[in-house]
């Protein structure tokens, strides 16, 4: 398995500065619509893609000006595939998955995927498979390329205006809307939030002395790490992505070398003490590109009889326990060798109750040291380099992929009771990632070549408390039943999601504070995300078509934390709106 970096290809100019040098050259006109995009991360780009494409498939003579907003230059890629970021830091999927055009528009503009690009772009020998991974600053220059080939040949009667300035609020007149950062006001007829990661986690401790270098509320960009002194005790809270991204950053990103499965240190790196509610680490996976093996119970045919009820689903009750057998059948299935569902129960049958292996067995492992939870992903690790084909665990991790996209349409459209959905919110949907959505093999190699350097200590803590003791200037973190550590420095790598019930957001904390959004509402429960409709259309502003569109959906649509262009795509109902009268 290949992994592929930024130093294998031929650079080329970034996006931004791509576009400015265009604009200088373009004459201004008058244009009747301005539309208004804020968020230049993916699905900023997809959607400036469909409104650009509808334009071109269905011309008119109206003139459109696009202004394209975003905290900083990164148009295209946003933070999460920021282009200047290490090579160390990963995708968590191979790069056959990888597609940030449309099929719709195959045949109208010059689509290639990112193995296809990545074979036109590389500097060496060696062939590009869909099974390879690569960095995440790799997928950016990809996603550049790809705003670059959107901008290239713009209609005559579109400009598009790049503005690298944090949007702060909008304001509400009649049919406009105006856009607002700290040094301008635009005044736009549609707009488009697609905000990405704007949301903070709430704080562990609060105590006002705390410095702020010792306690870091944000894991990005990793570059901020770099004043933490050697051999200084870090905890990190969580066991994530964003821990394993931590975690290199201390040590390969000071100049540290894995090699045959150990580590040699430089001397420069801190202790690092990761720990979470449960402690429990995310499992790697192998490269899941090939034909998937089959669902026994799960099928289409059974979730399309859920999707044509008139009343909610109840997720614990008619769609947990089928869960719970498909992970069962998918184990044992693999155990035997065979996929003959009769001789599959038969087996289970044979198995005592009390040894069986169950759905809890996958998500909640008991772990209660840190040589257990060592020794957890020591298996993972072989258990992801056998596949899903050989190994009964890989099998069971792997079938909440399989269905997740049938959980994300039962979620939009049917919907679940919202009892069962903040249960899901709440609890199953991190459970399921943990097994099934981890990093590649080669990264989790590395996690546990630290902690056998003894670089990563992990905790075996359950439901901690972290507290800040003045005195010593550090950070007391203690479970319930006495274990304790104490660290100089704490870091924040869980990943914020939409709460506006605690106020998270400064964008859209100022937007409920007009009372221009409310909170969305599922039968006494609010996951946080603002009130809108099964398009993405915010419920509460009327006559300007105002959408969402990605991380900031969350609640109302699931699992959008995605690169896909087609899944939960409410970009294609903002354009066609936007465009109905042209």
């Amino acid at each position: 398995m290949m992994i592929w970096r930024t130093e294998h290809i031929v650079q080329e100019t970034n996006f931004y500065t791509y576009v400015q040098a265009r604009e200088r050259e373009n004459q201004s006109l008058h244009y009747s619509n301005t539309v208004a995009i804020v968020g230049g991360g993916p699905k900023g780009l997809y959607a400036l893609n469909h409104f650009i494409n509808q334009l071109k498939l269905y011309p008119t003579s109206k003139y459109f000006k696009i202004l394209w907003f975003n905290q900083d230059k990164l148009f295209g890629c946003g933070p999460n595939y920021d282009i200047h970021q290490p090579d160390y830091l990963l995708i968590n999927y191979c790069i056959g998955h990888v597609q940030a055009f449309h099929p719709d528009y195959r045949d109208y503009e010059n689509q290639k995927s990112f193995v296809d690009w990545l074979t036109a772009v590389k500097t060496i020998d060696t062939p590009v498979a869909p099974t390879d991974f690569a960095s995440r600053a790799l997928v950016g220059r990809y996603l550049q390329w790809v705003a670059t080939e959107t901008t290239r040949n713009l209609p005559t009667n579109v400009q598009l205006e790049l503005i690298s300035q944090p949007v702060t609020t909008i304001t509400y007149q009649d049919i406009k809307v105006m856009v607002e950062t700290q040094t301008g006001a635009w005044e736009v007829d549609s707009l488009l939030l697609a905000t990405g990661h704007c949301y903070q986690n709430s704080p562990l401790v609060h105590h006002p002395e705390i410095p702020a270098a010792h306690y870091i509320r944000a894991a990005y960009p990793v570059s901020q790490f770099a004043a933490i002194p050697p051999q200084e005790h870090v905890g990190v809270v969580g066991l994530g992505l964003t821990f394993i991204d931590i975690a290199l950053a201390l040590t390969e990103g000071r100049g540290g070398v894995f090699s045959h499965g150990q580590y040699k240190p430089t001397g420069k790196e801190p202790v690092i003490y990761p720990f979470s509610r449960t402690s429990l680490p995310i499992c790697c996976r192998g490269p899941q590109y090939h034909a998937q093996r089959p669902l026994f119970l799960m099928t289409d045919a059974w979730f399309r009889t859920l999707m044509d009820r008139s009343a909610k689903i109840d997720f614990l009750t008619e769609v947990l326990p089928s869960i719970e057998k498909e992970v069962q059948l998918a184990y044992y299935s693999v155990l035997i060798g065979s996929t003959d569902l009769q001789a599959i129960l038969k087996k289970i049958k044979c198995v005592p109750k009390e040894e069986r292996f169950t759905l809890k067995d996958l998500l909640q492992p008991s772990l209660g040291s840190e040589e257990e939870i060592v020794s957890y992903i020591q298996m993972n690790i072989e258990e992801a380099h056998k596949g899903e084909d050989k190994s009964p665990r890989m099998a069971a991790a792997a079938v909440w992929g399989k269905i997740c996209p049938w959980i994300a349409d039962l979620y939009r459209t049917v919907g679940y009771t919202g009892a069962s959905q903040q249960q899901l919110d709440s609890y199953y949907f991190g459970a399921f990632n943990r097994v099934s959505y981890g990093p590649p093999i080669a990264n989790m190699e590395k996690i546990y070549a630290l902690a056998k350097a003894g670089i990563i200590r992990f905790c075996a803590f359950q439901n901690p408390k972290v507290r800040w003791q003045t005195r010593q200037q550090t950070f007391l973190i203690q479970d319930p039943s006495g274990l304790e550590i104490q660290v100089a420095t704490l870091i924040d790598a869980r990943i914020g999601r939409p709460a506006l019930q605690k106020k998270n957001a400064f964008f859209y904390d100022n937007l409920l504070q007009q009372g221009l959004i409310k909170q969305h509402e599922n039968e006494g429960y609010s996951p946080g995300t603002l009130s809108m409709d099964k398009h993405g259309k915010c419920t509460t502003i009327n006559n300007v078509p105002v959408y969402c569109y990605g991380s900031n959906t969350e609640g109302v649509f699931f699992d959008n934390d995605t690169l896909s262009r087609t899944k939960n795509n409410t970009a294609c109902y903002w354009v066609e709106e936007t465009l109905k009268d042209r």
